[in-house]
């Protein structure tokens, strides 16, 4: 019989706990830790990110040493050449003539009246206020509505202004509004050498001459009513726009008056609202108005051919005033802003517009910081012709506005041992910022392909090993029952996978196969050995008979008793050897054969035996005082509490108490025996009611672990199960068997 020895916890002596008592470490799984693997690959972008940053610093220090070579080589053409800036040296300056060339001289006067072709041939090469030349007319110029070309040309008495415009709608002026600000006009802006500003505005009512009218400041208020006549002008319409001629007395600007113009489009006829205004100033708000400007034409011609791409040039005499000037520190409005492209937006180009944003959100974008370009940037520009001008040395320094990068060096003009002026250069740096912006939304868009094309593998593979390791994980489970019984001896999950998970796979098999084999042995064992152990011990047993018989005398021999005691022994150990099996089979038969029965009642009357059978001991039952109907077998129940009573006799304390408890515990009834005695050991606490376990010490006594093991096979019969557990104070062992009850009674 089994021994009741082990300490057993008080929920369950069936199952094994195996594994189970180890202390699981809390950990991620598999799939998390391949993620996070994939995360890592985020330090890639950081690089290259920081490489391109790196990249920027290096190629802005190259930027900024040109540019210092420039500024440097622009100060040793124009040193030593006092005649460039001659206070008494002027001519009537124009401001924002073009650099690139100087006003025509013509000898015979132009006829407003002449054909436009007549008046573009004697100004000259027009210059283009688009934004596509070397004017800048900010980020909101539209240039498929409004494009300037202005020419300018001069005789000893007059001043003759030419423009084509391309406009996409002319609205004239209308005589019923009072204000004249509404429609298409010329602004012309005159400061004369005394400092006094006149501001002449030319309207038309249709095609023909311009009528001319002196302004407030604030453009909409007029001086005088009446229209002057001093500056004359007329508006001939050309395909896709109008052509405007002027002529200006040069006794109107006099000596060294510097003169704008405006030219102000109106596209919505209904409202009339200003919608475009370009100036051939090209910084209209850099400089204070009194401000001298290319009084010099000399000077003007030598930084001519220095047109250096999205920089300004200027250069200052020791008065803090302008000579010369060339370019504009922004790029064309068309190529800067791609203007050129179809502006139909289709789905590709709304998704392409979303990913640049998403690019706009991560990077800088040098487009962006167009419009962070200052309007007025003289207060920093005299801070550092100041310290040029007093020191005598070249400087340099990086200015930021926003999301846009400027570069700004200046090297003093020496001239017989004084500085008589400084080159002032600027340049952005945003078409460098350009070339990086690209490089790292290709190395973007290359890194997130990659990425998410590794994420997206990796979560596959990473899904598939996690699949494959939890199958393995169920079918292992499954191929023992909760009491370590083995129910199969294959595993077919990634059996056939030729990787370190399917040699696993293989190697489980084996094992179990093994195992297999082993409990097939285990459990013929009992049959093999009482088939085999019979026929000796029937030989043995007639012998002695025969023996007796033929010797009568040998009757009370002790030797005699003891091999008869022998022989009984043994036949004993047959029996329990082919109990279990023959009691498995016996209730596979019998599964058709439950019946109805008092529980309580079987009870009594099998404690009322025990205690007949053996009055060596106090055997006594406490049961519930009412009827206890449950569905069964009442000779297998019988037979599993004759297992827990010959148990509790033959590990229990000699003339000790052995209580049978039988009581209601929700749906089920719950038997307890319980005996004075030892403690359960920890040795075979996990496999107390598994066949051929015992703990017997007492060699004189036959135990083959198979009685428990019949307890546990008659309660799993019924549906129930069955524990051990040691008596409060270690004072002996309590065995518990629940079994369902009849819910119909």
């Amino acid at each position: 019989m089994n021994s009741l020895v082990g300490p057993r916890s008080a929920s369950s002596s069936r199952g094994r706990t195996g594994p189970g008592n180890l202390r699981i470490r809390k950990g991620l799984k598999i799939r998390t830790k391949l993620l996070l693997l994939v995360g890592l690959l985020l330090v890639i972008p950081w690089m290259g990110y920081e490489s391109v940053r790196e990249m920027e610093k290096f190629l802005l220090a190259g930027q900024e040493q040109a540019l210092e070579l420039t500024t440097q080589g622009i100060s040793s053409i124009l040193g030593n050449r006092t005649d460039l800036f001659d206070p008494e040296v002027g001519v009537p300056e124009l401001i924002g003539r073009p650099l690139t060339s100087l006003l025509s001289e013509i000898t015979e006067p132009l006829a407003i009246d002449a054909p436009p072709e007549i008046w573009a041939s004697a100004v000259g090469p027009l210059t283009h206020f688009s934004g596509s030349g070397l004017f800048e007319c900010g980020p909101g110029y539209r240039p498929d509505s409004l494009i300037v070309r202005h020419g300018l040309a001069l005789n000893q008495d007059a001043v003759f202004a030419f423009f084509e415009i391309d406009d996409d709608v002319v609205v004239y002026r209308d005589p019923a509004l009072l204000s004249l600000d509404t429609n298409d006009q010329i602004r012309i802006t005159i400061q004369r050498n005394d400092g006094e500003i006149l501001r002449y505005l030319l309207t038309a009512q249709e095609p023909g001459r311009f009528s001319v009218y002196l302004m407030r400041a604030n453009w909409r208020d007029v001086v005088d009513g009446q229209a002057l006549r001093d500056i004359s002008g007329s508006i001939e319409p050309l395909a896709g726009g109008y052509a405007a001629k002027l002529r200006i007395p040069r006794d109107l600007l006099g000596v060294g008056a510097r003169l704008k113009f405006e030219i102000v489009d109106v596209d919505n006829p209904d409202d009339r609202a200003v919608a475009q205004v370009i100036s051939t100033e090209p910084d209209p708000g850099s400089y204070e108005f009194g401000s001298v400007r290319l009084v010099t034409p000399e000077l003007a011609k030598l930084i001519q051919p220095l047109y250096i791409s999205e920089a300004n040039i200027t250069v200052w005499d020791q008065s803090y005033r302008v000579r010369a000037q060339i370019g504009a520190i922004i790029p064309p409005a068309r190529e800067a802003f791609g203007l050129e492209q179809d502006q139909a937006v289709s789905i590709f180009q709304a998704l392409q517009e979303k990913i640049i944003q998403f690019f706009d959100w991560i990077l800088r974008s040098p487009t962006r910081g167009l419009a962070d370009m200052p309007d007025e940037s003289s207060t920093e520009d005299q801070r550092i012709l100041a310290r040029v001008l007093s020191e005598g040395e070249p400087s340099t320094e990086r200015r930021r506005y926003g999301e846009a990068k400027l570069i700004v060096t200046a090297s003093p003009i020496w001239a017989q041992g004084e500085v008589e002026g400084v080159v002032l250069v600027k340049q952005s740096a945003n078409k460098l910022l350009a070339l990086q912006y690209n490089t790292l939304q290709r190395f973007t868009i290359l890194f997130l392909a990659v990425f998410l094309f590794l994420a997206f593998a990796i979560l596959i593979f990473s899904t598939r090993l996690t699949y494959r390791v939890g199958r393995l994980q169920r079918e292992t489970e499954q191929a023992t029952s909760s009491e370590g019984r083995l129910l199969k001896d294959r595993i077919r999950a990634g059996a056939r996978s030729s990787d370190e998970l399917g040699s696993l796979t293989r190697s489980i098999s084996s094992m179990l196969h093994n195992l297999g084999q082993y409990t097939r042995y285990l459990e013929r064992l009992p049959d093999t050995l009482a088939h085999e152990l019979h026929n000796p011990l029937n030989v043995v047993n007639s012998s002695l008979e025969n023996l007796q018989y033929h010797h009568a005398e040998l009757s009370e021999d002790k030797h005699l008793q003891r091999a008869r005691n022998g022989i009984g022994r043994l036949r004993s150990i047959i029996t329990s050897l082919t109990e279990a099996a023959s009691l498995k089979e016996a209730l596979s038969q019998e599964q058709e054969q439950l019946e109805r029965f008092d529980l309580c009642s079987l009870l009594q009357n099998c404690v009322d035996g025990y205690q007949a059978a053996n009055p060596g001991h106090r055997i006594v039952a406490t049961l519930v005082p009412t009827v206890a109907w449950m569905h069964g077998v009442p000779d297998r129940v019988a037979q599993l509490l004759d297992k827990l009573i010959d148990n509790a006799i033959a590990f229990g304390t000699p003339n000790g108490l052995i209580v049978v408890n039988l009581r209601i515990i929700d749906n089920e009834f719950e038997i307890k025996v319980s005996n004075d005695g030892p403690a359960l050991p920890s040795e075979i606490a996990d496999s107390l009611f598994d066949p051929m376990v015992s703990s017997a010490r007492d060699a004189r006594k036959t135990h083959l672990g198979l009685g428990l093991y019949i307890v546990r096979l008659v309660a799993e019969f019924h549906k129930g199960t069955v524990s051990a557990r040691n008596r409060p104070g270690g004072s002996g062992v309590e065995i518990l068997v629940s079994l369902p009850r009849d819910l119909n009674a």
